[in-house]
This record gives C-alpha cells, sequence and structure tokens, in this order.
C-alpha cells in the first residue's frame, strides 16, 4: 500500500523514471505520458508498463481496455483524492480537482488520502527551448489535441445512435402502415388498388405531419405522390403471399353477381362466408393432400379455406437517412453488406443484367431493394440514401377476395402473375 513516505530527491530519466529510495523498503517504477500517442493510449500501448503517470491532466478514458486499470487522481502534492478501481471499456473517469492521473495496470491497495511521493517534479519539458525549460503548454496542448480526436468520434457515435433510433420509429410506423392497408384491403375484395390507398393512409403520418382536419387533404396527396415516387425508384414495393394463384385453384369458385356486389360476369373468388361451415364441407379442386383439425389441406396451395381467407402483406420501404457522416457510413456499410457496391451514390456500369446505379430504369430489369434504396434520389437529384425496412402484416378476409383485382403470388415459382408485377 502507497501510504504517506518521506522521500529522497532522485535526478529523472527521459522514459523511465524510477520511485525515490523512501525509508521503507517499498517502491514502484513509472513512467510518464510526455507524447501524444502516450496519452491517447495510455496503458492499451505499453504492455510492460505497470504505473503511467499524465501530468497536468483530470480525466482518462477506457476506450480499446481490454484489462482492468485502475486510476488514481492526485493533486500536485500527490494526494490521493479519488481511486477508481476499475475503469471500463467505454467509461471515461475525470476528477475536476486533480492535477495529475496515474493509472495502475491489475489492482491497487491505494486510499483517498494516501499520499504517493513520486521521484521528480511531472512536468514535460519543452524540446524546443534549447535551456530546457520546464514548458507548461505542452501537456494541455496534448489534452487539446486529445480533445479533438476525440470529439469528431462522440459525435459520429451520438449521431449513429439518434439514427438507429429514427430507424427503430419508422419501422413501428410502417408495421402500423402494413397493418392499415391490409385491414383496407380485406374488405374492398384484396385489390391491389385497396392496397395503395391503405399505405397512403398508414404512411400519412411517416411521410407528412399535419396538426389540422384542413391539412388532411394536403397531407395524404403528399403522401400518395411520395408511394408513386418510390414505385418509380424502387424503394418501395409490397407483396401478397397469401393468397396465391394456387389458393384460387384449389378454393376459387364463380361469383354470383346477385350475391357478390360489384362482380363481373365469370369472376373468380374465394368464399369468405359463412366460413366455419364451408371449411368443413368443401374440398380442394387439386385434391386433399391432408386434413388439420378437421380441415382440408389442398395438394396445389397447401391451405385450408380458412387460410386461403387470411390476406398476408409483405411490404419493404426504404427510409431516409437523414443523420449527416452516419447515415453515410450506414448506407455504405449495408452496400458493401449486399453486394452493392461502395459507390452507390454514383451511376455505376452494368453488372450482367442488373445495373446497380440511379441509371437503372425502372421498366426493366430491377436491382433488389437494398441497391435501390441505397442509391435513390430526392426530388433535386441528390443523393439521398434509404435504409431497407421490412414488415408484414396478417389479417383475415372481411370480404371474398377476387381473382381479376389482385395482383397473384405463384406458389410453386415465387413470382407474381397476373395483371402486373408482384413486387412494386
Amino acid at each position: 500500500m502507497l501510504a504517506k513516505r518521506e522521500a529522497e530527491a532522485q535526478p529523472c530519466k527521459a522514459e523511465e523514471l524510477s520511485a525515490p529510495r523512501q525509508r521503507v523498503p517499498e517502491f514502484f517504477e513509472y513512467h510518464i505520458a510526455l507524447s501524444f500517442w502516450d496519452r491517447l493510449l495510455g496503458l492499451h500501448a505499453r504492455d510492460s508498463v505497470r504505473y503511467l503517470l499524465f501530468p497536468r491532466c483530470r480525466a482518462v478514458h477506457g476506450f480499446g481496455s481490454s484489462e482492468e486499470i485502475a486510476v488514481i487522481f492526485l493533486d500536485t502534492n500527490g494526494l490521493v483524492l479519488s481511486v477508481i478501481p476499475r475503469l471500463g471499456c467505454f467509461e471515461v473517469a475525470r476528477h475536476p480537482f486533480a492535477a495529475q492521473v496515474l493509472e495502475v495496470r491489475g489492482e491497487t491497495q491505494v486510499m483517498p488520502g494516501d499520499r504517493v511521493v513520486l521521484g521528480c517534479a511531472p512536468q514535460a519539458i519543452d524540446q524546443d527551448d534549447p535551456r530546457g525549460r520546464l514548458s507548461r503548454s505542452a501537456p494541455r496542448g496534448f489534452s487539446m489535441m486529445e480533445s479533438l480526436i476525440a470529439l469528431p468520434i462522440v459525435v459520429i457515435i451520438t449521431f449513429l445512435a439518434i439514427e438507429i433510433g429514427m430507424l427503430w420509429h419508422a419501422k413501428f410506423a410502417l408495421r402500423h402502415a402494413a397493418v392499415t392497408a391490409a385491414r383496407y384491403a380485406s374488405v374492398h375484395h384484396a385489390s391491389d388498388v385497396a392496397i395503395r390507398d391503405g399505405l397512403v393512409q398508414g404512411l400519412m403520418p411517416l411521410v407528412s405531419k399535419t396538426d389540422t382536419l384542413a391539412g388532411l387533404p394536403a397531407a395524404l396527396f403528399q403522401t400518395g405522390a411520395e408511394i408513386a415516387q418510390g414505385i418509380a425508384m424502387g424503394w418501395l414495393r409490397w407483396e401478397v403471399l397469401s393468397p396465391t394463384k394456387q389458393s384460387f385453384m384449389d378454393w376459387g369458385e364463380i361469383a354470383d353477381p346477385i350475391l357478390s356486389k360489384g362482380a363481373a360476369r365469370g369472376e373468380v373468388e374465394i368464399p369468405s362466408s359463412p366460413l366455419p361451415a364451408l371449411a368443413t364441407r368443401r374440398r380442394p379442386a387439386s385434391g386433399t393432400s391432408s386434413v388439420v383439425g378437421g380441415l382440408p389441406v389442398g395438394v396445389a396451395s397447401g391451405q385450408s379455406l380458412i387460410e386461403a381467407n387470411t390476406l398476408k402483406l409483405n411490404l419493404k420501404v426504404g427510409v431516409p437517412l437523414r443523420m449527416p457522416v452516419a447515415g453515410t457510413l450506414l448506407a455504405k456499410s449495408l452496400a458493401l453488406w449486399s453486394g452493392c457496391g461502395w459507390s452507390v451514390d454514383k451511376p455505376s456500369d452494368q453488372i450482367g443484367l442488373v445495373d446497380f446505379g440511379r441509371a437503372v430504369s425502372p421498366s426493366i430489369l430491377s436491382a433488389r431493394i437494398e441497391c435501390r434504396a441505397l442509391a435513390a434520389r430526392d426530388s433535386s437529384g441528390h443523393w439521398q440514401p434509404r435504409w431497407p425496412i421490412e414488415t408484414s402484416a396478417l389479417v383475415h378476409m372481411q370480404s371474398n377476395a377476387r381473382r381479376s383485382l389482385m395482383v397473384l403470388r405463384d406458389r410453386q415459382l415465387g413470382v407474381g402473375v397476373g395483371s402486373g408485377p408482384a413486387q412494386r
């Protein structure tokens, strides 16, 4: 334990300093952090050093530390003001009245109120001064340089935390939009137009902000324009995963124009009422593969009639990254991970049948939504990266699903068939 000691003065060495010879034969060797990198890295860059002294210092950090480090805050006379037994990897320790800090590798028995007698005055020597006078500004200059390096890192981490929080909020908003679109489509025969109208209502709180009833039409119009732009640019898509083409093959029937309002002659629908009675009496057209809970399951669709009356909507939307620097780092990292290339902000050369860049036309084979979203542009033509978020909604049909109004997915091929592309 380092307690109050009487010491005999000893000369200082340039790099390694020895503690003074004390009356009690208990001493330690320590180093003084004079250079910028020594003060920045601390004990992390010196494996053979156990004690490292930081003159004119009030705060130290533990970034990058993989072992236990104790921190001792001293005043100008070596009086122990505070002791941190263990400094964590992402922690910062500070004492407002400290004049110097001693880092100790491992445990220490020093307690507040003890006195650590150092062998010489812990002040840096100005190398530019030919007379070797002590420089009071050198350690302060080191602290300023450390702050200049650490401040951008802290700012970027803060921006990343804010950006991730905004993306998390957007994910909940998109889940609400998907549920709203699925519910709206469930009462409108699962039509593709109804899904789009439901998305306009569901995405309005995320896209446009309005607090008055008078601003509602303008907000809906702005949301509709944003959805149209997303479909054209490729960073907004939805797909109906159920019912599929095979669902209509197994459970579809010709609609009655009298009982089913708005149905054209020869329209194929999946009946939804009375569902409990029909589910046990009806048999799939392609044959029964199994019976689950008393309900027959079709060979082609792999669904019972109740499952065929379930609307499952998958929604993918690119959410804009708005924070400076942090958004760019996230976009570039995801671009490399997804195979889109580092230069997603610039038009790139064609790779096979897919061109990863803004020069892609929506009418030709498009890239994945990740690449499309990361290479998105705003209305002025500037690069505005978007983070792709995927969500799903599952609701029961409240009306008969009509084949002619839907963009159906082929269960066997995994692609869409019908009046238009399965993915938008």
